[in-house]
């Protein structure tokens, strides 16, 4: 009996181990909270390579909505290929309007804090914190651009726990003024906080010695506006600062995601061409950047198209 007892060990262990191999031989998930307020937790998701690259690079993805819904599977396309082109990637979940009744104010500080949790956590995820390339789309993208260009919020770690050193920004909102987007509903809701509009609005705080940073937008975008978005890269360089702006002709908002078609009143399961235009013009500008080290070609299928509204 105890014979049988210690061969089913062996064989347990030995599966065990099995596994533990083929797992390891594998893009590796998992969820980590990396904040509580009160007893709501906020998760963080964390995509890890078969394969690390060179740059040990990482990336930081921040899905939009308006800063009133959505959620990070937003951003799982992207998450997993660069994943599999050899970055550690981290999709956050934060605080929204409709789901937590909270405000913009908590949105900025929530990135904040998730990036400074991802950079506190370099040596466990095997990443260099120096090389933290963050993006996001829409208020995604706001929140993205605002850990360097919203200084006045959230600010509840050193600035140095959660500034990147790279921006990736889809149609990124980048003006809250009656220009720009969300005027009047951030206007009023910063007032309780003692704030004011031009505090939660990136175009506001351009200045020298900023992170490179690409923007892509369409130039039918009304969240982003074409004349805003040359308005800031015109600061931008004003300032020195390596920016590229890629404008896409008929791209609306969202233009950049998979299943953008959709929106546009095309038949379900239309291939959108402007989602694999979009990866390789990100994943071009990693390498360019030194965060890739070789390039690639993105395969993109025979029956995609631009799904341009007639």
């Amino acid at each position: 009996m105890r014979y049988k007892k210690i061969l089913t060990l062996v064989i347990a262990l030995a599966f065990s181990l099995s596994t533990y191999s083929q797992n390891q031989s594998s893009n590796f998930y998992k969820k980590e909270i990396y904040k509580t307020v009160d007893t709501l937790e906020l998760h963080i998701n964390i995509f890890m390579p078969k394969k690390q690259d060179p740059s040990k690079a990482a990336v930081v993805l921040i899905h939009g909505g308006g800063w009133n819904t959505g959620s990070p599977k937003a951003m799982k396309r992207y998450a997993e290929h660069f994943s599999s082109r050899g970055l550690i990637v981290f999709t956050p979940e934060y605080r929204l309007r409709k789901k937590n009744n909270t405000t913009i104010v908590e949105a900025v500080a929530d990135a904040k804090n998730a990036i400074a949790w991802v950079k506190s956590h370099a040596k466990e995820y095997d990443f260099d914190p120096d090389k933290l390339i963050v993006g996001g789309g829409s208020a995604g993208g706001h929140l993205a651009v605002g850990t360097v260009l919203l200084p006045d919020v959230g600010d509840e770690n050193p600035k140095q726990d959660y500034t990147p050193s790279c921006l990736i920004l889809f149609n990124p909102v980048l003006d809250v003024s009656k220009e720009g987007f969300g005027h009047r509903v951030v206007a009023e809701e910063v007032k309780p906080y003692g704030l004011k509009w031009q505090q939660l609005s990136p175009m506001e705080y351009i200045k020298k010695d900023l992170p490179p940073m690409l923007v892509v937008v369409g130039d039918k975008d009304k969240v982003l506006k074409k004349p805003v978005a040359l308005k800031f890269e015109e600061r931008m360089k004003k300032e020195g600062n390596d920016f590229t702006l890629k404008i896409y002709p008929g791209a609306e908002h969202t233009f950049f995601n998979y299943d953008y078609g959709k929106k546009q009143g095309y038949p379900k399961g239309t291939v959108n061409k402007f989602y694999f235009d979009v990866l390789q013009e990100l994943d071009n500008y990693l390498v360019k950047q030194g965060y890739i080290e070789s390039s690639t070609t993105i395969d993109i299928p025979e029956n995609a198209i631009y799904p341009i509204r007639k």
